[in-house]
């Protein structure tokens, strides 16, 4: 255990400046995005708009979708750096618009730029990674990035959103008058609450603005270069069983917190810690991917975790107790986010050189095509089950334990193949030295 906590530092200290600063930067932004995910769908019902933050979670997809193409050119043409102060200056705005106005048309508006800025956020990080990292420390760039940007940020902002909400919402009393207008204190805390995300948006360009040396190479070929995918058939084949995984986690994955509000009647504070617990445990599966892929290989961490975690999804639906539904949300969350960073790395690797660039943004946008059509199916699924969510969930572990099928049939084959091309490559660049050699 030691040892293992002794070789992952020593590559840490491998990073380059520019990489710890991305990982700072990455911290505040996922802490500001935390903040929001816990409170902004509790915030919509409690204006009393219903399930249309079903809607409201649709428009942010859209527009994580509408930007997913053309991020391959960017990413392709523009430094990070560029591009992260862009990301962070949108979501801040998005989440400060969506404090300080409560109509439902600005909540679609800015849900949409978010979308369009979370999204580009996410399809950048893996070519960013791959560019600027070596192979010595590159699993543990990617294992490092996902604990960072996701749970450790999670539990930090989770934590803070149920205390801020709580007591900006006691310090208001029933009352009170907020940005010229008159508002219940319960609704003013949600307001403090996202405007404080904004502000951990704002922040972000501190750190970004230190990202000084990056690998930019590629950077100059056409926009028709960039936006050429070499070898479709490959990325088609990898991106198929994420589009499955998509479509069932856009039914539920959004909409955690309204579950525990609505069926468990729990408040923003508690649902706050929920989120913080669930973070926090999620450091820990992360932390040990790189020692998990090391003993199993990619390909079964990456399936192995996602089957563990359909028993959860199945207590989930059943609902027999709450501290049940605590357990096996934590534990579900856990083991499908488990895979995330080995995928991630497992893409970029069974690919060409020149799609690594394109698949990461494939990747994502694949998924996020179907899971932007589950946020809008989610609705009428909820409403069928008169409020509780058995339908969605007896429907995401449908599309899970296909993705799951699907994966057993095309990770292997693709991980062999890639293994026999990097041998042959091997082989010849041997022949070469030898023949320079002779």
């Amino acid at each position: 255990m030691i040892g293992g906590i002794r070789n992952y530092l020593k590559h840490l200290r491998m990073f380059s400046g520019s990489i710890w600063a991305y990982m700072i930067g990455a911290f505040l932004l996922g802490t500001g995005h935390a903040i929001f995910r816990v409170l902004r769908n509790q915030y919509v019902v409690d204006l009393g708009m219903g399930e249309r933050y079903t809607q409201i979670q649709g428009f942010n997809s859209i527009g994580g979708l509408l930007i997913a193409i053309p991020a391959i050119a960017l990413i392709g043409r523009f430094r990070a750096r560029t591009l992260l102060i862009f990301i962070a200056l949108f979501n801040g705005l998005a989440f400060a618009a969506q404090g300080v106005f409560g109509s439902f048309e600005v909540f679609l508006s800015s849900a949409f730029v978010a979308g369009m800025a979370m999204s580009l956020n996410m399809a950048l990080a893996s070519p960013f990674l791959m560019r600027n990292t070596g192979m010595a420390e590159r699993i543990f760039a990617f294992s490092f990035q996902a604990v960072v940007a996701a749970p450790l940020a999670g539990v930090f902002g989770s934590g803070l959103s149920g205390l801020v909400q709580s007591g900006a919402a006691n310090w208001a009393g029933e009352t009170i008058s907020f940005l010229g207008r008159e508002t219940t204190g319960q609704l003013f805390g949600y307001q403090v609450a996202l405007l404080l995300a904004a502000c951990f948006m704002f922040s972000a360009l501190l750190p970004i603005l230190l990202i000084r040396r990056e690998n930019t190479e590629g950077n100059k070929r056409s926009i028709r270069e960039l936006m050429r995918i070499h070898d479709k058939k490959r990325l088609l084949v990898l991106c198929t069983p994420e589009m499955v995984v998509g479509l069932g986690a856009g039914l539920t994955i959004p909409f955690f917190n309204v579950y525990f509000q609505t069926v468990w009647k729990l408040d923003p504070e508690s649902i706050g810690w929920l989120f913080m617990a669930m973070a926090g445990l999620q450091v820990v599966s992360f932390l040990l991917a790189p020692a998990l892929v090391k003993r199993w290989g990619p390909v079964k961490v990456i399936i192995g975790s996602q089957l563990l975690s359909l028993p959860f999804f199945i207590e989930l639906a059943m609902g027999h107790f709450l501290w049940l539904a605590i357990a096996a949300f934590i534990l579900r969350n856990n083991l499908m986010n488990l895979a995330q960073p080995v995928l991630k790395q497992f893409s970029q690797e069974v690919v060409t050189e020149k799609d690594r660039n394109a698949v990461s943004v494939i990747l994502h946008s694949s998924r996020h095509v179907l899971w932007t059509v589950g946020n809008f199916v989610a609705a009428p699924l909820i409403i069928a089950g008169e409020g509780k969510f058995t339908y969605v969930f007896v429907a995401t572990i449908g599309c899970y334990a296909c993705a799951i099928c699907l994966e057993l049939i095309i990770f292997p084959r693709m991980y062999r193949s890639r293994e026999r091309e990097d041998q042959s490559g091997s082989d010849t660049q041997n022949l070469a030295a030898e023949r320079v050699t002779a």
